[in-house]
């Protein structure tokens, strides 16, 4: 019995705990690939192929070595109580809160808004051709504030959603901390009736803005719904797909990104 037992250690539990441990130590810290489920970063992913992952970037930005930039495609798990943030693992059946794939918008620092359709960081207009080529992205506003008496009455995120400061979810509380302040203008016209506008976001440190390139209505679930995430909520940047092997190519950041 002892000379069986030394058999399935030596020839089977052994070497199934190294190749297991080896292939945690190099998802973990050299490389790994990811699956694009879904049409949220239409154009520029399609559903079905598969992104790689240098994990090695992921402990850089960690141990503050290097840092995200903007236009940067990332594997990004949302905040946990977001809408339809839960997926469920094939046959077995168990739930789990899955990663979105999103484009880097906004760093710390940035100020954000989206005006009819069109992002603005730090009050300039992005232009994302990247997109617009293939598509028109849906005249959304974000954030959408209302105040009345000069108090904030409302936030209004992605597809008009609509929430008191009271019953702010939690998830979305690190954004009411981000919001900039209204002007005198808004603030007078909110003496009258609550009043709506457009405001924007200042990230705080260590937060990013991200969104998907499907900017159609209901394209993608993202920062204008779950608000900016942390940087410990980015697993890493891909760089470029690998599968299928016909439309292997690079991410490389879209034009209208460099020199913001």
């Amino acid at each position: 019995m002892q000379k069986f037992l030394d058999y399935l250690f030596k020839e089977w539990f052994r070497q199934v705990g190294e190749a297991l441990l080896l292939a945690f130590l190099v998802t973990t810290f050299l490389f790994t690939t990811v699956g694009v489920v879904g049409s949220s970063m239409n154009p520029t992913l399609l559903n079905g192929e598969r992104v790689f992952v240098p994990k090695y970037e992921t402990w850089l930005v960690r141990f503050g070595l290097m840092q995200w930039r903007r236009g940067e495609v990332a594997i990004v798990k949302p905040p946990e109580g977001t809408p339809n943030a839960v997926a469920q693992f094939p046959v077995l059946g168990f739930q789990f809160r899955a990663f979105f794939i999103k484009r880097i918008i906004g760093l710390p620092g940035d100020e954000v808004s989206l005006r009819e359709g069109v992002v603005y960081v730090n009050g300039q207009p992005i232009n994302e051709i990247h997109i617009t080529a293939s598509l028109t992205p849906y005249p959304d506003s974000y954030p959408v504030v209302c105040y009345q008496n000069e108090r904030l009455t409302a936030l209004v995120t992605q597809q008009q959603v609509r929430f008191t400061p009271d019953l702010l979810p939690e998830y979305l509380k690190p954004t009411l901390e981000m919001l900039t302040p209204p002007s005198p203008e808004d603030l007078a016209k909110s003496r009258s009736g609550e009043h709506c506008f457009t405001g924007s976001l200042k990230l705080k440190p260590g937060y990013y803005f991200v969104m998907g390139d499907n900017r159609t209505f209901g394209g993608s679930e993202d920062s204008r719904t779950f608000g900016p995430v942390p940087t410990s909520a980015i697993a890493g940047r891909a760089n470029a797909v690998w599968w299928p092997l016909n439309r292997i190519r690079g991410l490389d950041i879209p034009e209208g990104f460099k020199g913001l």
